[in-house]
This record gives structure tokens, sequence and C-alpha cells, in this order.
């Protein structure tokens, strides 16, 4: 890996981290983080916020579900980007054989 994959690895996580303290902070500060950590860790904070977030409600307080809610995010979305997006993208551009 290259020093600037590796840079580009640790701006992004901590941008994400960043926000999503910032979506717990209150105020218009936020409304704008929350927005910003949607858009972000995109598509699994769109899942977790539109779908998981109240059926994880029903079995533990907001106080939990929302941090560890915002880990798991962060932690997927790390993975789908820097993991499973460039996998296909490599295997994508491999040279195939010829059909026969």
């Amino acid at each position: 890996m290259t020093p600037l994959a590796k840079l580009v690895r640790v701006v992004w996580t901590v941008v994400a981290m960043l926000v999503a303290y910032g979506s717990t902070v209150g105020g218009d500060t936020s409304i704008l983080c929350g927005w910003l950590f949607l858009i972000w860790t995109a598509p699994f904070s769109i899942v977790w916020w539109f779908y998981l977030y109240d059926a994880a409600r029903l079995y533990m307080e907001a106080s939990v579900a929302q941090p560890v809610g915002l880990v798991i995010v962060i932690v997927l979305a790390y993975a789908f980007w820097f993991w499973l997006v460039p996998m296909v993208w490599s295997k994508g551009k491999r040279a195939r054989s010829p059909v026969q």
C-alpha cells in the first residue's frame, strides 16, 4: 500500500470519527454533522439510522444504541470502501480469458 493510500485511510477514519462525535453534541452542529455522517459513511449509516436504529431502541437505551451503532457503521463503511470496493475493482480490471 502506498503512503498516499495509507493517508487517505487515516484521514477518512478521522473525519468519520469527528462527524460521528459532532452528531452527538446537540444543536445545529449535530444536525450538520448528522447529515455529513450519513453521506460520509453511506450506505451503512443510512441503513442504520432509517431501518435498524428503531429496532435497536427496543432492546437498549438510546445512550447505548447510538454510540454502538456509530462504531459499527464506521467499521462497516471502512471495510466496504477500503476492502470490498478495491477488491471488486481489482478483479474487474484483471485481464479476462478469451471466451471459447
